[in-house]
């Protein structure tokens, strides 16, 4: 068994090109370091360095050692961080989601041990789990494989709201498509509502903020229409103290409608029962 410590003092070598340079990164002296490079090629039963007077060089083979040893190193770390996670998996419960409204339900719970991600995830869900980078998922889409189950949590249904002057709020039914050529004040962080209403407004033109404050600021001074669901509500920065001066118009497209479901390993459920029934419960509540 290969001494760790020796692999990263080879790494450092080579990254650094001499013994003097290496030896500082490290904060070691010259000589000791000179000794644990010996000791690795004693180890290995290999010679990694070409040697002269006053420099030392990497062989053919201690360059391959080199390569080698940059996977080993990352796969510790990497073999670390999924430890550390999967403790931490223990104690609490990390949420990871790829739209912002199951969120909003979540947080509106005020629940202890639950650490929500900040980074929304939009691929790779099966992966997610698997390696357990959160305890669950909450998607627009259902899993089902041999590791992994789902539950239905709600369904979020979109709505533009327009001022009355505006000759849309007139219409009884309205879809992305009737939205062409509008600009919209929306909020930074929308997931995949994102790509739907690029997609499906024709020139549509999006105007995205980052700041709840701003945001309420600029919808109360100007007459811009603006998305709202029937989860915002729920929220406290961007849901709260919207303009009132809108006639809010529920869109008719499919995709408008996202049913969201909360994806888990099989071995998760127990642990995950009751935090799903208070999600159900408080999704019910919410309605235009």
């Amino acid at each position: 068994m290969i001494d760790f410590y020796l692999l990263k003092t080879l790494v450092t070598f080579d990254e650094y090109g001499t013994l003097s340079k290496a030896a500082g990164h490290l904060g070691v002296t010259q000589p000791a370091l000179t000794r644990s490079l010996k000791n690795l090629e004693e180890n290995l039963g290999v010679q990694l360095f070409d040697r002269t007077s006053n420099r030392l060089y990497l062989t053919d083979t201690g360059k391959y050692a080199v390569q080698q040893a940059k996977r080993l190193i990352a796969a510790n770390y990497k073999f670390t961080d999924k430890v550390k996670l999967f403790e931490q998996n223990q104690s609490v419960i990390t949420i990871g989601a790829n739209a912002p409204g199951p969120l909003i339900v979540i947080r509106s719970l005020n629940l202890d041990s639950i650490v929500v991600q900040k980074e929304q995830v939009q691929q790779d869900f099966e992966k997610v789990l698997n390696e357990e980078q959160v305890t669950c998922l909450l998607t627009n889409k259902s899993l089902e494989t041999k590791q992994i189950t789902s539950a239905f949590l709600g369904s979020e249904r979109m709505a533009v709201n327009l001022t009355s002057e505006n000759p849309l709020s007139k219409i009884d039914s309205l879809r992305f498509v009737d939205l062409a050529g509008n600009t919209f004040l929306c909020p930074q962080e929308i997931g995949f509502w994102k790509d739907i209403y690029e997609s499906q407004i024709p020139d549509g033109k999006f105007i995205y903020q980052n700041q709840s404050t701003e945001y309420k600021e600029l919808l109360s001074f100007s007459s811009m229409p603006f998305f709202t669901t029937n989860l915002t509500k729920l929220d406290p920065n961007w849901g709260k103290n919207l303009p009132d001066n809108r006639v809010l118009k529920p869109l008719m497209d499919a995709s408008a409608n996202q049913t969201f479901y909360i994806s888990f390993l099989k071995r998760n459920q127990n642990r995950l029962k009751t935090l799903i029934q208070k999600v159900q419960d408080q999704w019910s509540t919410v309605d235009f």
